[in-house]
């Protein structure tokens, strides 16, 4: 009889652990398959490509690569006597169609008060004429000035934003043409998560959802909130023109797989800073903020409610 109670109760306990192990693998695989999350998302930010907008000789660089700046920090500077000299030549040509502008001014005058009594009409005609020439080449050279003025100003290359610069290739006695991308400036506040999430889970994941996000070779979690999703997305084996959407490729062409599609998610109190741009984590999105509404907007309603029976 004992013999047959051990069996049976060794019996129930494997049947259990079975069970067990089956519902540990079930809910494993419709996690795996049904829940919303993806490996495939990145830290993301906003980058300035930083380019002058004159050419000439880098004489100073004031920043090291990767260094933090701030808004208006000088990066660099380009040939300033060169573009000063442009400057003063503006400014004697203004000068000058300024007395000529005077001068004929006072000319037209006198002739236009005595009037045809003293002299012909073409003459007067004459004088007014050559009066508006000059006020144009008086405005043209003013125009020119100001560019002059401008360029000068533009020799000091300035960060934009507060941020890092990286990637910086430029070095004094160098020459650097206009419109080269000179460095790059990684935005600081400005970082974000991009995950691209399999089409099949894109039920679970809506604006004002909670994330989990947690970056590659490290055991922290960050918190954020999904801000958007793509509305549109192409592939290289799409015979649609879609110029200007995001383009996300299949690993393997010869198998058919669900589209990716990138989904945006807002960083709390910007804790992406400390990974660079680029690099990869695992995203989980909790929904938990969007259950928090709806009770907050069930609540509400009550509340709605007892006010009107009140």
């Amino acid at each position: 009889m004992k013999t047959l109670t051990t069996k049976i109760s060794r019996t129930a306990i494997t049947l259990i652990l079975v069970l067990l192990a089956f519902i540990a693998i079930f809910r494993a695989w419709v996690y795996y398959t049904e829940s919303p999350w993806t490996r495939d998302a990145r830290f993301s930010a906003d980058v300035v490509a930083i380019a002058p907008d004159v050419a000439g000789l880098i004489t100073d660089v004031e920043v090291k690569d990767n260094q933090l700046v701030r808004k208006n920090q000088v990066l660099f500077t380009i040939d300033q006597p060169r573009y000063q000299k442009a400057l003063e030549e503006a400014d004697a040509d203004v000068a000058y169609y300024q007395a000529l502008a005077s001068e004929k001014r006072r000319e037209a005058g006198r002739r236009n008060q005595l009037g045809v009594q003293a002299m012909s009409r073409e003459e007067i005609d004459q004088a007014n004429n050559i009066l508006q020439t000059v006020e144009h080449q008086l405005a043209k050279a003013q125009a020119t000035r100001d560019l002059a003025r401008l360029d000068l100003e533009r020799t000091v290359i300035r960060a934009p934003a507060d941020g890092w610069v990286t990637n910086l290739n430029v070095y004094s006695g160098e020459f650097i043409t206009r419109g080269s991308t000179a460095v790059a400036l990684v935005k600081k506040d400005s970082f974000y998560v991009m995950a691209y999430m399999e089409e099949t889970k894109l039920e679970g994941v809506r604006p004002g959802y909670r994330a989990e996000i947690t970056p590659l070779g490290s055991s922290r979690v960050i918190k954020g909130t999904v801000d958007s999703m793509a509305a549109g997305v192409t592939n290289a084996s799409s015979s649609r023109d879609a110029k200007g959407m995001a383009t996300v490729d299949s690993n393997l062409e010869w198998v058919r797989l669900a589209q990716r599609v990138p989904v945006r998610i807002r960083l709390d109190a910007q804790q992406g800073e400390l990974w660079p741009a680029g690099t990869t984590a695992t995203v989980i999105i909790t929904g938990e903020k969007d259950r928090d509404t709806q009770q907050m907007t069930v609540f509400q309603k009550l509340a709605m409610r007892l006010r009107e029976f009140g």
